[in-house]
C-alpha cells in the first residue's frame, strides 16, 4: 500500500496544490451533496490517493466476504442465545422478542463496510464492521471518479477498484426490497414480489444524510424503482399500512440509527408490520445488532467453534484483534496494550486508549457494561499532503490510512478510505483508494 503524497508534492505547487483541494471541495459540497465538506475549517475532501497493489486488492476483497460469512453465521447463533447473555451483549429487554421474531433478509445487511487498517507487519486487521449504515457512497462513486481523472496524469497505470461500484449498491438494495418478508409460521409466498415502492427513511436535519439518501434514490430510479424519499416525522401508520410522505411503502431503508426511531410513537407500528411481513425493512434489527462492537468479542470467544469452517477460524484468528466484554474482564486486568470502545461507538467516540486510561475510568467502564476491550493495532503510517491552517502552504504529514472495505449483497464492493490520526475521528478526511493496472 502505497501513498500518492509524495508524487504530489514534486509535482504541484503549494498554491496549485491548495486551489485543487478548495475546488474538489466546492465541487463536492454543490453538487454532489457533501455540504460538511469543511469540517471545522479543515476540508473533508483530501487530494491524493491510497494505492493498493493487485494482491493487496485481492486479499482485502477476500476478507471481506471470509468476514461477512463469519458475521453471518454468528449473528444465526446469537439471537439464539439466552436472554441474559443477549443482555451482556448490550440488546435491549423490550426489543428481545422482535430479534428473535423478525422474517430474516435475503442478506445481513444489503450496504455494510468493514473497516480495516494495514498494521506495521503488512496484516490487514478488522477495525470494525458497519453493518447498518455505511456512510461514503457519493465519496466513492461521484468524488472518487472525478479525482481519479486527476492522478491519472501522474501514473496512467491507476486504475479504480471497482468502477461498477454503483450498480453494485443499487443491484444489493433492489435485490433486499424484492425478497419477500416471511414471517415465522406463516406459509411462504408463492411466485414473484410485486415490484415493491421503496421508501428511504431519513432525519432531514443532517443534510449529508439526506443527500445520501437523495442519492441512492437516484441510482434506483434509474433502473425503474419506485421511490420516496422522507423525514422521519413523514413517518406514518394509516389503516394498517405505513406511509412516507403521504404515500404508502412497502419497503424501508433507514439511514439513522434504530434507536432513534425507537422513540417515536410510529415505532410500535413500524415494529408490527416488519414481524408480520406487511414491511419490508431493508437494514433490520439483526443487521444493526451485527454493527455492536459486542459481536466481534463474541466472534472472538467463539473463533475456534465448529460453526465457522478451518479458513474462518484463521482468518478470524489473524485477522480480527482479540477483543473482549469488558465486564468480563477483572478490575486488575492490564488493559494498557488495548483500545476501550463503547458497544455503538460512531465517529472515534467514546474510544480510550489504555495506555493512558486511569484506573476510575476503566472502573467507569466497567461500571457501565456497554464497552469492549480490543488490542491495540501498530497501524502502519503513511505519507499524507494537506493544505495548512492558512491555505497558503502545505503540509506533508504522516497520517494513519482507515480502508473501509464494501460488502454488496455478500459481494465485496470497493472501498472508502478515510485518513487522519490513529483513531478514526470526524476530522479524518476522504481519500480515494486506487489500485494498479496490471495490464498496462
Amino acid at each position: 500500500m502505497r501513498s500518492l503524497a509524495g508524487q504530489l508534492y514534486r509535482r504541484y505547487s503549494p498554491r496549485r496544490f491548495c486551489a485543487i483541494v478548495r475546488l474538489l471541495n466546492e465541487h463536492a459540497s454543490l453538487h454532489d451533496g457533501l455540504f460538511e465538506s469543511n469540517v471545522y475549517g479543515r476540508p473533508y475532501v483530501s487530494f491524493g490517493g491510497l494505492v493498493l497493489s493487485p494482491a493487496e486488492r485481492h486479499e482485502l476483497a477476500g476478507l471481506t466476504r471470509v468476514f461477512y460469512s463469519v458475521y453471518e453465521k454468528a449473528m444465526r447463533e446469537i439471537i439464539r442465545e439466552p436472554s441474559a447473555r443477549l443482555r451482556s451483549l448490550g440488546w435491549p429487554e423490550n426489543l428481545e422478542h422482535a430479534l428473535r421474531r423478525e422474517p430474516a433478509n435475503l442478506f445481513l445487511t444489503p450496504l455494510g463496510r468493514f473497516d480495516f487498517a494495514l498494521d506495521t507487519a503488512g496484516v490487514w486487521r478488522l477495525m470494525e464492521f458497519n453493518s447498518d449504515t455505511p456512510s461514503g457512497a457519493q465519496e466513492v462513486t461521484l468524488v472518487e471518479e472525478r479525482q481519479w481523472r486527476y492522478l491519472q496524469r501522474l501514473d496512467g497505470r491507476l486504475a479504480r477498484l471497482n468502477p461498477a461500484i454503483e450498480d453494485a449498491m443499487r443491484q444489493a438494495l433492489t435485490d433486499e426490497a424484492f425478497f419477500a418478508p416471511e414471517p415465522e409460521g406463516v406459509p411462504s409466498s408463492e411466485g414473484p414480489r410485486l415490484n415493491p415502492k421503496i421508501g428511504l427513511l431519513v432525519q432531514g436535519r443532517h443534510l449529508t444524510d439526506l443527500a445520501q439518501v437523495s442519492y441512492y434514490a437516484d441510482i434506483l430510479k434509474k433502473s425503474g424503482q419506485d421511490v420516496v424519499v422522507g423525514d422521519i416525522s413523514n413517518f406514518n401508520l394509516l389503516a394498517g399500512q405505513i406511509y412516507l410522505l403521504g404515500q404508502p411503502v412497502d419497503a424501508i431503508y433507514r439511514l439513522f440509527p434504530v434507536e432513534n426511531l425507537s422513540i417515536e410513537p410510529v415505532f410500535a407500528a413500524f415494529l408490527q408490520s416488519t414481524l408480520n411481513g406487511w414491511l419490508k425493512s431493508l437494514n433490520n434489527l439483526r443487521g444493526f445488532f451485527a454493527q455492536s462492537k459486542a459481536i466481534m468479542a463474541w466472534i472472538w470467544q467463539h473463533r475456534q467453534s465448529e460453526i465457522f469452517t478451518p479458513e474462518e477460524q484463521a482468518v478470524i484468528t489473524r485477522h480480527l484483534p482479540e477483543t473482549y466484554l469488558v465486564e468480563d474482564l477483572s478490575a486488575d486486568f492490564d488493559y494498557s496494550s488495548f483500545i476501550v470502545k463503547e458497544f455503538y461507538g460512531r465517529e472515534g467516540s467514546e474510544v480510550y486508549n489504555g495506555a493512558t486510561l486511569t484506573p476510575e475510568g476503566w472502573q467507569q467502564c466497567r461500571e457501565w457494561r456497554t464497552f469492549v476491550a480490543q488490542k491495540r493495532i501498530e497501524i502502519a503510517p503513511v505519507e499524507h499532503l494537506m493544505p495548512d491552517e492558512d491555505w497558503h502552504g502545505v503540509e506533508l504529514v504522516e497520517a494513519f490510512p482507515c480502508v473501509g472495505s464494501f460488502i454488496f449483497g455478500g459481494e465485496w464492493g470497493g472501498c472508502y478510505t478515510r485518513i487522519g490520526g490513529k483513531i478514526t475521528d470526524s476530522f479524518a478526511q476522504f481519500i480515494p483508494t486506487l489500485t494498479e493496472n496490471s495490464s498496462l
